[in-house]
């Protein structure tokens, strides 16, 4: 797991949830801003598709040398709710900042614009931690 992952989202308790939901989705903004995905690829369950293909778009672009100029996610109002088959929902509000997709010069090569939706993810708790199953953005 990262090093940085707070203690926290270490627990497995409704608090844990929602600290490690919160943790993932922010780091997701800063691995396309730094094209590093590590990270993440240490955080999800093996059939999570969306984080698969989040992981593999960051990852074609950063082939490309290209990445966005900020991490744009900011999260607010994370609730965790105990799932009634395994695991927790963890939902956010999230707010995506105005930013450009850079290349490895730095210039801009496109422009992604203010956005703001509720995130909700699926967490379970496997192999004494959790892990990501599934988000979904509305």
């Amino acid at each position: 797991m990262p090093s940085d992952l707070p203690a926290a989202a270490r627990e497995e308790t409704k608090e844990g949830a929602a600290a490690f939901g919160k943790y993932y989705y922010e780091a997701l903004g800063e691995a396309g801003h730094s094209g590093e995905t590590i990270a993440l690829e240490q955080m999800d369950t093996s059939d999570c598709q969306v984080c698969s293909t989040a992981i593999k778009h960051i990852n074609e672009e950063h082939a490309k040398g290209w990445s966005r100029d900020k991490n744009p996610y900011s999260v607010s109002n994370v609730k965790a709710v105990k799932r009634p088959d395994a695991g927790y929902k963890v939902s956010m509000n999230v707010k995506v900042a105005a930013h450009k997709r850079v290349d490895s010069n730095g210039e801009p090569n496109g422009t992604v614009k203010a956005a703001q939706y509720t995130l909700t993810e699926h967490l379970i708790w496997q192999n004494g931690r959790w892990q990501m199953a599934d988000w979904v953005a509305t």
